[in-house]
């Protein structure tokens, strides 16, 4: 019995194999690229809301009641 097409099949189970493998590593890496500039996205937004909520009137302290002239009971 040769040993040729045995050592031809390794070979190919072989290069089988490594292709799998590099196909699955640049998968990964496409993929924590994506939820990368995903986060970054959410971040940005996240930070954008921020800023905006604190151009509010409420966040400096002001409520939405009407002036304390109107409200108060103490002649002015």
């Amino acid at each position: 019995m040769s040993r040729a097409p045995l050592v031809l099949s390794a070979a190919a189970i072989l290069c089988a194999s490594s292709f799998l493998a590099l196909a699955d590593q640049s998968s990964a890496v496409s993929t924590a690229a994506e939820r990368s500039e995903a986060a970054a996205v959410q971040k940005s937004a996240a930070k954008k809301q921020e800023h905006e909520y604190r151009l509010y009137r409420h966040y400096r302290g002001y409520d939405e009641a009407p002036s304390a002239a109107i409200v108060s009971s103490h002649p002015v």
